[in-house]
């Protein structure tokens, strides 16, 4: 089994040791995606766990073509089906099997319609639409796969999982295809699915978000009764993401459901509207929000630090749409001259650790003039062992000053062993103003850590 992302950076370990404790991010790094040659826009749309990335791009001819972005590679053209001008990658599995939706010409009408697309080993394949669509121009589109070939989507009003290793189970949809929600006049989309095949969308009759298996329909548990839902990611513990609304006055909120019958409002980064998109096995997740001064930003939400925004490439908005285990999200933003570009983030956590400088001065008094030293301690608690820090790796204020000396001592006589260390005060960076200062370190382990304390900064007229 697969550890995940948190799992890797915070073991459990006991004694001596360190505990998890709550997670800080310390750096976010968004990395321009570009376009296709001569194209001025793309959206990445999901991320697979070997950082293979897929979503669409303008051609220089000004339509969008679904791409194929493999990690350290180049984008690649997925083109279109038979007659189309137009497609969207949607969803990618850890095969590099890519489904999504692409414009057709439908001979006997003329018409271009939408159909779901698989592609694979460099070729595309049309996954059908209602029969006859011939004659009615019936659509459709795929929105995820999973590891063994189920692919979730939409033909016409119907949300549907195609089976592309099983056989035909509900006519008169197409070969393979099994219906999320076999009730007749009941609309439905789905729109994610697990690798333990738990699709998740919405009852369109209802704007209520679901979760399915195997035929059985399970409705998501509403914020506020009598307003809509909508489910949109889930991850392998079959936990879910999406959006509800809430009000008076009516606006949307991000949302997780641990499972069905409980919901939890994620709130938003200050504005009125929210939602949550995705959502790994770590429990973090990627959506967008409006912010207080009418913005929307791409956000990351944990228990441990909450909705954080996770910035632009130099506009004023951003969308996140899809995490991997990695913690590498996608979306879109938008660039300092206004184009929306694929965006890759990568967020730096550590764990959050108590320190204290100048241990037994509550005002913690710094003159950043000063050519002497200035002590720091960092504290043993229950969840964190202080002589498991790497003296080495500490840096302290702005600039990263290192330690001159150290010592274990119980600085807070509780009776447990504290790091305390002295730096050079005009070494730390710390200038006129500052009111905190910051630590980072890592343990003998290599995990990170980080903290702060607050500081008076004198001796500044």
């Amino acid at each position: 089994m697969k550890k995940s992302f948190f799992a890797l950076m915070l073991p459990l370990l006991i004694g001596t040791s360190l505990v998890q404790a709550d997670i800080v991010i310390t750096d976010i790094q968004a990395v321009d995606l570009g376009t296709f040659p001569g194209g001025t826009s793309s959206v990445a749309r999901n991320i697979n766990e070997a950082g293979n990335i897929v979503g669409y791009s303008e051609t220089l001819s000004g339509e969008n073509h679904a791409f194929f972005l493999p990690f350290g590679g180049v984008m690649q053209d997925l083109s279109t089906l038979p007659g189309g001008n137009e497609s969207h990658a949607i969803g990618i599995n850890d095969l590099n099997q890519v489904v999504g939706w692409s414009s057709i010409l439908n001979p006997s009408t003329s018409n271009l319609v939408n159909h779901g697309f698989i592609w694979e080993t460099g070729t595309i394949h049309d996954l059908g639409a209602f029969p006859p669509e011939d004659d009615i121009d019936s659509s459709s589109a795929a929105t995820a796969i999973n590891n063994s070939g189920l692919i979730a989507g939409s033909v016409d009003l119907a949300g549907v999982v195609w089976d592309l290793y099983g056989t035909p189970n509900y006519p008169p949809f197409p070969p393979n295809v099994r219906v999320t929600d076999p009730g007749p006049f009941s609309p439905a989309t789905s729109t994610d699915i697990n690798h333990a095949g738990q699709a998740v969308g919405t009852l369109d009759a209802f704007i209520t978000g679901f979760r399915w298996q195997a035929s059985v329909l399970e409705r998501l548990e509403l914020l506020v009764p009598g307003l809509d839902t909508d489910a949109y990611g889930i991850n392998e513990l079959g936990e879910i993401a999406g959006r509800a609304l809430v009000g008076p006055p009516i606006v949307s909120h991000a949302v997780y459901w641990p499972e069905p019958t409980t919901v939890h409002d994620l709130g938003t980064l200050g504005g009125e509207n929210s939602q949550a998109r995705d959502i790994n096995d770590d429990r973090i997740i990627v959506g967008y929000s409006e912010t207080t001064t009418g913005e929307t930003l791409a956000f990351i939400w944990h228990t441990d630090f909450g909705m954080h925004p996770l910035g632009t490439l130099g506009g004023a908005n951003s969308k996140a749409y899809r995490i991997n285990s990695a913690g590498q999200i996608v979306g879109e933003s938008e660039t300092a001259t206004g184009q929306v570009h694929a965006t890759l983030w990568t967020v730096t956590y550590a764990t959050s650790v108590l320190i204290d400088i100048k241990p037994g001065n509550s005002i913690n008094p710094v003159n950043p003039r000063s050519k002497g030293k200035l002590t720091v301690a960092i504290l043993t608690t229950d969840d964190f062992d202080a002589s498991m820090v790497d003296t080495t790796s500490i840096q302290f204020g702005p600039d990263g000053a290192k330690p001159v000396k150290h010592r274990i001592k119980d600085v807070d006589h509780d009776g447990d062993w504290d790091l305390v260390f002295k730096v050079k005060t005009h070494e730390t960076g710390i200038v006129c103003g500052d009111t905190e200062s910051t630590l980072s370190a890592q343990t003998l382990d290599g995990d990170s850590i980080a903290g702060s304390d607050s500081i008076t900064t004198v001796g500044c007229k």
